[in-house]
Parts: structure tokens; C-alpha cells; sequence
């Protein structure tokens, strides 16, 4: 993988290098689970806990470009007999080495607002307790981070806003189509395959300049554009998945 190009829309020289990152990241993954304490030369755990799993996928979004593992277990609990499922989410992930320390990840977390749960509660896994630890947001122990990870952080959040701008127009052809079907009733019919759907985001490379662009690619347009950009639907789809 390159280094760095500067380019706001991207850290990765490829999909196909997101998507080989990705693989690795499973591999740790499978490798590590059950051990209690995941700290390496090459890498560092931490646990959190957040009210609810959208303030979890922020804070994904914003560690993403250090991030090798990352696994949410739902909280749950027993009442009047039954397992009730609650909005709070626990996180585990790992931070590659070179990415931000504790103190660096408290400051990012804090830059998300209203996540003050999980900026109170983060703490490297062997010290995790999930009690929250009360201080006003950006004061000491956290520490802002160097400008190279603060830029890798707004890259990240640029490309994570492109997928939500996706993940969007998915919902509301998802409403499209239910509220049509709702009015219609028997006459209703599938709307044509013909008509592009929001597809995926995908990485460009450049020519010239060796940065790289983010691009979206409809379906089934799709796959006669991704054959010219030589790409492929596995690759696009990891990498939307991934941010």
C-alpha cells in the first residue's frame, strides 16, 4: 500500500488494498478471540461502551484508517423471564501500531457529539471496567493528535459521509417501493431491473497524478462501468461495506 497521497477522499491506493486489509483484519480476528488481553508490538486493544449503536459507528468512522478489529456485542437484559434486547452496544477494537494512543482517542471521541458515554468509558481492554470516568470534553488526559492523524480522520469521515449519502437513497428506494406496493395493492408491479439502483462507492485512481478519487457506480450499469475502470463488484462491495 502507498503511502498517504493527500487526497481527502482516500488513504487506500485501491479497493483491492481495502479489501486485502479487510481479509487481514478477519484473520486477527478469528486468531484472537477469547483472549482477554490483546496488547502487541503490532497493535493495541481498547472497549468502550456507547448508548446506542450509531454513536458506535461514528467513532468506527473516525479510527477507521488505524483500525484492525472492530467487533459491537448488543447489551441485553433479563426480564420477567425473557432476554430483552437494549439499544447499548460494547465495543472491542484494536488500533494498529502508529495509529492513536489512548489519550489521542480520547480527544477523537470527544469530537463526536453526544457520545459522551463511550469517551467516559474507553479504556484499554486489561483496564476496561465500563464504569464512566467523568471530565468535560478535549481536557486533559485527553490529547489532541498529530496533524497526519487528524487529516487520515477527516479523510476517513469524508468517505464515511459518501456511504451514508448511499446507505440514504437505499432507504428511501426501500420507502419508494413499500409505499407504492401499500397504495396499489394487487396492481402493483417490480419496478424495472432496468433502472439503476444506488449502487456502491468505489475508489478511482487518478491518471497522472497517482491520488485517488471516490466514484459512485450504479447497478446494473454497474458492471459494463466497472469493466472499463477495471474493477470488480467484490472490491466496491467491500469497500462501501467497510466505511
Amino acid at each position: 500500500m502507498r503511502p498517504s497521497t493527500g487526497d481527502a477522499a482516500s488513504d487506500f491506493a485501491s479497493a483491492a488494498d481495502f479489501a486485502a486489509l479487510m481479509m487481514a483484519s478477519e484473520r486477527s480476528l478469528s486468531s484472537h478471540n477469547g483472549k482477554k488481553s490483546m496488547r502487541s508490538n503490532d497493535h493495541t486493544t481498547f472497549k468502550f461502551r456507547a448508548e446506542c449503536a450509531a454513536d458506535a459507528q461514528v467513532i468506527r468512522a473516525v479510527l477507521l484508517p488505524s483500525l484492525l478489529h472492530w467487533q459491537e456485542t448488543r447489551d441485553t437484559l433479563e426480564h420477567d423471564g425473557g432476554l430483552h434486547a437494549l439499544p447499548d452496544v460494547t465495543v472491542e477494537f484494536s488500533i494498529l501500531a502508529g495509529g492513536p494512543a489512548l489519550d489521542e482517542i480520547w480527544w477523537l471521541v470527544d469530537c463526536v457529539c453526544n457520545c459522551h458515554v463511550a469517551a467516559e468509558s474507553i479504556e484499554l481492554i486489561e483496564n476496561y471496567t465500563g464504569e464512566r470516568k467523568t471530565r468535560r470534553r478535549f481536557e486533559a488526559p485527553a490529547r489532541m493528535p498529530s496533524r497526519e492523524l487528524l487529516r487520515q480522520a477527516v479523510a476517513a469521515v469524508k468517505r464515511r459521509q459518501e456511504v451514508l449519502r448511499l446507505e440514504l437513497e437505499r432507504v428511501q428506494q426501500l420507502y419508494q417501493t413499500c409505499e407504492t406496493a401499500a397504495r396499489l395493492g394487487d396492481k402493483w408491479q417490480p419496478v424495472n431491473p432496468q433502472i439503476p439502483s444506488p449502487g456502491w462507492v468505489v475508489l478511482v485512481e487518478l491518471e497522472g497524478t497517482g491520488h485517488t478519487a471516490m466514484r459512485r457506480i450504479s447497478a446494473p450499469l454497474g458492471c459494463k462501468q466497472w469493466q472499463r475502470l477495471e474493477k470488480s463488484l467484490v472490491n466496491g462491495r467491500m469497500f462501501t461495506i467497510g466505511n
